[in-house]
């Protein structure tokens, strides 16, 4: 077979571009990899006020150590990530660098959703059971309630907690109990006690469970055996037993 010059010159010239691509693509990654860390750039990702880029940015600079002025493909991002996911209140971060020489960090908050107060002592809990400490100069407006976890085993905890959840999901739904109930409080064995705004009685809701029937109880109550009963004869009203609301007269 015959190979033709015009061939051989075409041949040739692509070998030649490819060479020069390859030699360009060589610089590029070169340049790159002398490239230095001038910036950090902190996205709050969300509309939680615990954290601030200037905290995220404290908070690096005395975790990791110094990164401004280092070789972008020196900086150990993943290690970045990990120290920041330290924080209590950071669910996740990711952290990424750009050519122009800058680190980008993004941090996504733990939301919390309901916040339990003992006294002085306090914390938020999130929607997977997650308990994190309150903050100095920010409060989440979340429900609160009053007392703490109870002493119970890890699959038992979550179950209890997953049902305070529930009851605060419940109430704040509803349209005849969302304005009406002034306190829930949990006692140490992590029974919930419920007082509306009218009255002085204690609701003993017990366990965080069959809620729907509970409530059904509790309306009973307030629309026909207080209203027939002289002004606060109750002290009590325990909602906890199937098919029985249970008034008492002391506590």
């Amino acid at each position: 077979m015959k190979i033709r010059p015009g061939h051989i010159f075409s041949a040739a010239v692509s070998a030649l571009v490819l060479a020069g691509m390859l030699i360009l693509a060589g610089c590029g990654r070169s340049q790159r990899s002398k490239a230095l860390c001038n910036a950090l750039d902190v996205q709050i990702k969300d509309a939680w006020e615990f954290v601030t880029p200037e905290d995220i940015k404290g908070f690096l600079d005395k975790k990791y150590g110094v990164y401004i002025g280092v070789r972008l493909d020196s900086l150990d991002l993943a290690r970045m990530e990990r120290l920041l996911e330290q924080k209590s209140i950071v669910m996740n971060s990711e952290a990424w660098t750009t050519k122009d020489g800058v680190l980008h960090i993004s941090i996504v908050q733990r939301a919390p959703a309901l916040r339990f107060q003992k006294g002085e002592e306090g914390f938020y809990m999130d929607r997977t059971g997650y308990v994190f400490p309150l903050h100095s100069s920010y409060t989440a407006d979340v429900p609160v309630i009053e007392g703490t976890l109870p002493a119970l085993d890890s699959a038992s905890l979550a179950a209890w907690s997953e049902g305070l959840l529930n009851l605060s999901d419940y109430i704040a739904s509803s349209k005849q109990w969302k304005d009406k109930i002034e306190k829930i409080r949990v006692n140490d064995g992590g029974e919930v006690e419920l007082k509306t705004v009218e009255g002085k009685e204690r609701f003993i809701f017990g366990a965080p469970d069959k809620i729907k029937d509970k409530f059904e109880k509790m309306g009973r109550y307030c629309s026909v055996i207080r209203p027939a009963k002289e002004e606060g004869l109750y002290k009590s009203v325990n909602l906890k037993y199937n098919k029985q609301i249970i008034c008492r007269k002391d506590i």
